[in-house]
Parts: structure tokens; sequence; C-alpha cells
């Protein structure tokens, strides 16, 4: 496990989460899911996890072969970004979540903004593995 890299392993299940809080604003959205918390609850999980992948990124970014660091700090850019697009939109809801209430349009945009940014941190992730052999022993 030493010399494999963490972070790879661990980015699903904030990845997963954060997408499917997306996923479930639209769905409310769209009228087919009626409970407006479900989409903040999976958010303030997702972020949670979120920093424990940042942080095992930012060590494993330090094992980084120079030449692919420029591709790795869009990655890295990218998924900040998201995250910080996650936080304010759970921000935004701090009001209504108690309620029950309708989550504000303004977040819910900022959701479906945010889960297109991780999209693309996502793949530039699996470009840094897939392209550029990020964490190979080999490589």
């Amino acid at each position: 496990m030493a010399t494999h890299p963490l972070h790879p392993a661990i980015v699903h299940l904030p990845l997963g989460l954060l997408a499917s809080a997306t996923i479930a604003d639209v769905a409310h959205l769209a009228g087919l899911w009626r409970e407006p918390r479900y989409a903040a609850w999976l958010m303030a999980w997702g972020l949670g996890w979120a920093l424990v992948a940042m942080a095992a990124g930012l060590y494993d970014f330090g094992r980084l072969r120079s030449e692919i660091v420029p591709n790795a700090l869009r990655h890295m850019g990218a998924m900040g970004l998201a995250a910080l697009g996650y936080a304010v939109t759970l921000y935004l809801r701090r009001d209504t979540l108690a309620a029950g209430l309708e989550p504000p349009t303004l977040s819910v945009a900022l959701s479906i903004v945010s889960g297109l940014v991780l999209a693309l941190g996502g793949w530039f992730g699996g470009e840094l593995v897939y392209r550029f052999g990020a964490g190979r022993i080999d490589a």
C-alpha cells in the first residue's frame, strides 16, 4: 500500500455523493423527487469526504513527475472550484433545510453548474491516471 497512491482509491465516494446531490436536485426540480433536503445531505457528506480525498491528493501530488504537474493543477483547480460551488450551494440552503422548504433557485442552479465542473475535474483526473500514468510505479 505504501507504493500505491491513496487519492485515486478514495475519490469515488465523494464524487458519487456530490454527483448524486446534483441528480437529486434535478429530480426534485423535475418533480420526480419530493424531498428537498436529500440533496443537501448528499452535499454535506460529499464535501466531508472531499476533504479527505483532497488531503490524500495533496500528499500524492508531491510524488508526481514534474511533466504532469500542469495537468494535475488543472484537475485540482476544477475539483476545488466544484467543491467551493457545492459549499456555497449548501450555505444558500441553510435557512430552508430545517423547515424542509424548497431550496433557493440560485442554489439549485449552482448545484447543476458544480456538477458539470465536477465532471470536468473528474475527466482531468482520469487523464492523469490513464493518459499520463500518474501513480504508476513504472511510470
